[in-house]
């Protein structure tokens, strides 16, 4: 598995984002938990994510991009950092609660669906975005911690 540049220079990033958010906690809250003010004025939990991720909405945290690697080297990865390759569920929830961002076309997409195939994002259409395609292709990919 190799790292360009670019993903070392963005996951570095991450690493001082998160590292940056911990040290800004109060010393009483629960580091797990940290307290957003909703529109209407209410409070609610939302998940602080561990370095290497950022938060999309209050329940997921996801990684930048990653690879490209095969979608077995991509399910390795973000095993190996506590999470599984995006699913369309979890760009879904990020199109429709995070920022709006969808998944970029060629990404692998997870899971595997049959001998040999696994899905992957072929279309900007944000109610119609996957398909199959072999599995030892290499394309980039994004973690997610749910």
């Amino acid at each position: 598995m190799k790292f360009n540049q670019l993903t070392k220079a963005s996951m570095a990033a991450l690493v001082l984002a998160g590292g940056l958010a911990t040290a800004q906690a109060a010393p009483h809250e629960d580091p797990a938990i940290a307290t957003m003010d909703g529109v209407s004025g209410q409070s609610t939990a939302a998940k602080t994510c561990p370095v290497g991720f950022f938060r999309v909405g209050t329940n997921l945290c996801m990684t930048g991009a990653l690879g490209p690697d095969s979608f077995a080297n991509a399910m390795a990865v973000c095993q190996s950092l506590g999470g599984s390759v995006a699913n369309y569920g979890a760009w879904r929830y990020r199109i429709l609660f995070g920022d709006g961002v969808g998944a970029p076309v060629g990404w692998w997409l997870g899971p595997i669906t049959a001998d040999d195939t696994a899905l992957f994002v072929n279309s900007t259409d944000t109610g119609n975005f996957d398909g199959e395609t072999s599995r030892f292709d290499s394309r980039s990919y994004a973690c997610t911690r749910g």
